[in-house]
């Protein structure tokens, strides 16, 4: 992939947005798709109901009999988690169950229908507060408020039975005249009588006495005075505590009739039937989609290029390739099929395609400065890569500084130029290697052009053999032939990879200029073509990115472009 960032390590947005522009529909389709999902979706997805029910859960309050077996809760959070699970208990799921039928309703259906009622219930606590929301979630819209509601009320109740019951079976022990064991455990255990400062002092009071008297006893008989002494200390001790217990008991028997049916926990907002579903989320799984499809399309666009090994610009031409970059050809779409490939050439004005033209003849001439007249090949991995619309145009470019120029369609297997210039093919390179032909007939298969000092040989027909005929002296005779009568020899081979006809031409002509179709050509065949035209001795003198698509304003006849696609 192509550098993103420069030599400073900073990000170079313009690459990124370049990629963007580059891949525009691919990116808008995969984000339609997206969109399009989320409507499917929206569609399919059964709606689903949310109705809530807001309840205030206290503490039981100060002063009031606390009959749980349990003794006072040791904080608040173990009490409200403990309230908490009791909302999702299995007897209070199967009683709402029972109470609404629920078995009519697929979702609700046994077996373990509070089961599949208890994964409906969210219990959303409100911080900082003695609220809590009961949430219920069902296909059912009347249904969803209904169990909400019945869930809320039926919890409320059982919390009022439980409270009233524990108090009865208080009260019970209280009245008894004969107290059972059980019913004295139930008393001596109430939290009132536990929690109590005095008695607590008493009790660790007589445990010490039983210590003392423990170690009296080992001593002494039972009528020992000191032994006695500490007996009734203890009876004594044993004895305020019954009478604080009973005075603690006898106030709560006077109290305890007005304070059992107390209830800590109300329903503040009861649920109403909601209105519109809150699943599916059709705004929302839009935007999901629209993102999601967005992020899809970004990663592929980016994975692509992360994977294209073409060539883009001169970085990767000189990185990959190790070629030096000789220009650009833009890539010009033709509006009609009557529209020859070299028009631009031949306007008036500084057309783009004919300044790009020219860059790559004035860096040809630099290049080759020692040898002018030398003849050169044009060359490229496949076919389709432009090579043919280099050499035509670059023939034309050379010959409109007042050179005379022959232009080869050294190509027997797929020729162009007789197509491009509107020539025959009864004269041309296949014609010289008949027995009777000599350097006279050379002459005589080359045809004028509407371009003037621009000559071209074409193909001629094609011949059942093309490599044994380049594999022979006449070709070499030829060359040698219009290098004298020329100033500049020019030869349209065939692709590199597939043939080996161009590797023949260089056993004649040992210069080329390489050229790569912009953002197709794979580097990795390139440099299998480039090594195939080393090892016969040619050299190339540089490389041209063809098809290169400019982006930016055309003003007049003169483009003034800010990016061909070139990052730099």
């Amino acid at each position: 992939m192509t550098d993103n960032a420069n030599n400073n390590n900073n990000l170079d947005f313009s690459y990124y947005l370049t990629v963007i522009l580059k891949h525009f529909w691919l990116i808008a389709t995969i984000a339609i798709i997206g969109i399009f999902g989320a409507v499917v979706a929206n569609i399919l997805i059964q709606p689903v109901y949310k109705a809530s029910v807001l309840m205030m859960i206290d503490r039981e309050e100060s002063g009031k009999i606390e009959t749980n077996s349990l003794g006072s809760w040791t904080t608040d959070e173990d009490y409200y988690r403990t309230q908490y699970k009791l909302l999702e208990s299995r007897t209070l799921l199967e009683k709402v169950h029972k109470k609404l039928n629920l078995d009519n309703y697929e979702e609700f259906k046994n077996p373990n229908g509070w089961l599949k009622l208890k994964n409906k219930i969210k219990i959303s606590p409100i911080v900082r507060s003695r609220l809590v929301n009961l949430e219920i979630s069902s296909y059912e819209k009347k249904l969803t408020a209904q169990i909400a509601n019945i869930l809320a009320t039926t919890f409320v109740s059982d919390n009022i039975s439980n409270r009233v019951i524990m108090a009865q079976d208080v009260i019970k022990a209280l009245e008894s005249t004969e107290k059972s064991q059980q019913q004295l455990e139930l008393l001596n255990s109430l939290p009132q009588v536990v929690n109590s400062d005095f008695i607590k002092n008493l009790k660790s009071r007589e445990i010490s006495l039983q210590g003392d008297y423990a170690n009296l006893t080992a001593k002494y008989t039972d009528n020992h005075p000191s032994v006695i002494s500490v007996r009734n200390q203890i009876n004594a001790i044993k004895m305020k505590i019954d009478t604080e217990t009973k005075r603690i008991i006898q106030s709560l028997k006077i109290e305890l009739s007005g304070q059992f049916s107390g209830n800590n926990i109300r329903i503040i907002d009861e649920a109403i039937t909601p209105d519109r579903p809150y699943i599916p989320r059709k705004l929302i799984n839009l935007a999901i989609g629209f993102f999601a499809g967005l992020l899809t399309a970004f990663i592929i666009v980016f994975f692509m290029e992360f994977i294209d090994k073409s060539i883009k610009n001169s970085e990767d031409l000189e990185r990959e390739l190790h070629l030096p970059f000789l220009g650009f050809v833009p890539f010009e779409k033709l509006k009609n099929s009557s529209k020859k490939e070299y028009e631009s050439m031949l306007k008036d004005g500084n057309h783009i395609l004919a300044e790009q033209i020219r860059n790559i003849r004035t860096m040809l001439n630099f290049t080759l400065s020692d040898d002018p007249k030398t003849p050169i090949l044009v060359v490229s991995s496949l076919q389709g890569e432009g090579k043919t619309h280099l050499a035509s145009n670059l023939a034309i470019a050379i010959a409109q500084i007042g050179k005379k120029v022959l232009l080869i369609d050294g190509d027997f297997r797929r020729s162009r130029l007789h197509k491009m210039f509107k020539l025959t093919t009864e004269k041309g390179l296949s014609n010289i290697w008949n027995k009777d032909s000599d350097k006279s007939d050379f002459s005589s298969n080359i045809q004028s052009t509407e371009v003037e000092n621009l000559f071209v040989m074409t193909s001629g027909l094609r011949p059942p053999n093309p490599s044994e005929l380049l594999n022979t002296p006449m070709l070499s005779e030829f060359i040698k032939w219009a290098s004298q009568n020329y100033d500049n020899v020019i030869v349209d081979c065939p692709a590199v990879v597939p043939v080996s006809d161009t590797l023949l031409w260089g056993n004649v002509i040992n210069k080329a200029v390489f050229v790569v179709k912009h953002n197709k050509t794979n580097a990795k065949l390139s440099k299998l073509a480039i090594d195939k035209l080393q090892k016969a001795n040619i050299k190339i003198l540089g490389a041209v990115i063809s098809h290169f698509k400019q982006e930016g304003l055309t003003y007049g006849k003169y483009g003034y472009y800010k990016n061909y696609h070139y990052y730099k």
